[in-house]
């Protein structure tokens, strides 16, 4: 590969050159500089989702409860309750949490504490609610979020299409999935930004902004933004490119360096391979997008009823050698398979920043000055 060719994966590649453009007045945000009480609301509620609602539901059986159970229960609130903490940086996974601290207490409460104990079923739905409503009120639109060091999630504006994660770190192009699967995401370092630019798209045809590996973004009339990183480009089309260029760019002056990656063509494609077959299963016969999340979903389950096992063995002096084999394999499989995706998630974040191969040429026109598409009009 010559400083000018792409590799045949990557193709098709955006032309190379485009013209040059004069900025024109952008129609402005209309975003308002900060949202009161952001993030202490938002940990309240998700506080309230995740421990308070669990722990107090949980109180009403602790009269009919054996105190084995009750502990076992009060183990995953807290377990829960530490994670989230830890993952507090990430407010879309919040719900997941919540839902982890409620199972169990509503588990032990319609088992011994029936009838009064159904009451519990009510965190199962109500948790998770309130965590998303603390995620949604992280993630309001407003200036203020550039200052924040969590991630924000940007829907794309056009139905159906995906959103932006934007991190402390990278951004991620989260795209709805479809075809025959194999879809790896596509993700920038933020601290090898270059350029932000708010601006829209005229004409009345619909276009076509092409990403390494065959994907794309479907264009159209409107507003967007433009995105370049290293030799990568995206043009996506959000709701007020204006608010989400400010974010990025000062998220960009603090960003961790990230590339870490393959250093040359024969490492590049290993990791290729391994992205795209993690990311390819078969359903019906046929080939289809795989979702290495459902593991982590699984594991939780396993370990949580392996737990419940075990809890049972240990509490009631259970003799029985079977139960206690059951509780450990389940226990332990539930185990392997959240640690297998933390592994398996720690590889694809990084084949998301390389989609380009070491030495690659620049992904279209990067100049600020010229338009990587036709009818790109850049915002003053």
């Amino acid at each position: 590969m010559t400083q000018r060719e792409h590799l045949p994966e990557v193709l098709p590649a955006p032309p190379e050159s485009g013209a040059e453009v004069r900025p024109v007045a952008g129609r402005g945000t209309s975003a308002p500089d900060a949202v009161p009480g952001r993030r202490v609301i938002a940990f309240l509620l998700a506080a309230l989702g995740i421990v308070l609602l669990p722990a107090g539901l949980l109180a009403l059986g602790l009269s009919t409860v054996p105190g084995y159970f009750t502990g076992w229960a009060v183990g995953w609130i807290g377990l829960a309750a530490v994670v989230w903490l830890v993952d507090s940086r990430t407010p879309r996974r919040w719900p997941g949490w919540a839902l982890l601290a409620a199972v169990p207490q509503a588990f032990v409460n319609v088992l011994f504490a029936a009838p009064t104990g159904l009451i519990s079923l009510v965190a199962v739905a109500a948790s998770p609610a309130l965590a998303t409503l603390a995620c949604r009120r992280f993630a309001q639109p407003a200036k203020d979020l550039a200052e924040l060091d969590v991630e924000i999630a940007v829907p794309l504006d056009a139905l159906g299409s995906g959103r932006l994660l934007i991190g402390r770190d990278r951004i991620v192009l989260a795209q709805t999935a479809r075809g025959s699967g194999g879809r790896v995401r596509q993700a920038l370092p933020l601290a090898e930004l270059v350029l932000a630019q708010p601006g829209e798209i005229g004409g009345g045809e619909d276009g076509w902004w092409p990403l390494p590996g065959g994907a794309g973004i479907r264009l159209r009339r409107g507003p967007a933004l433009r995105l370049v990183a290293g030799m990568q480009q995206w043009i996506v089309h959000v709701a007020d490119p204006q608010l989400v260029a400010s974010i990025v760019r000062r998220r960009a002056t603090a960003a961790w360096p990230l590339r870490t990656g393959p250093q040359d063509s024969a490492a590049w494609h290993r990791l290729r391979t391994w992205a795209v077959a993690r990311m390819t299963t078969v359903r019906r016969g046929r080939q289809a997008q795989a979702y290495p999340g459902f593991r982590v979903l699984l594991g939780s389950a396993l370990a949580v009823f392996g737990s419940m096992l075990l809890t049972t063995a240990i509490g009631r002096g259970v003799g029985d050698p079977v139960l206690w084999i059951v509780a450990v394999v389940v226990l332990g499989l539930g185990v392997l398979l959240a640690v297998g995706w933390l592994r398996v998630r720690r590889r694809l974040d990084q084949a998301e920043l390389h989609q380009l191969p070491p030495g690659s040429p620049s992904w279209g026109d990067l100049r600020p000055d010229h338009a990587p598409i036709p009818n790109w009009r850049p915002f003053m």
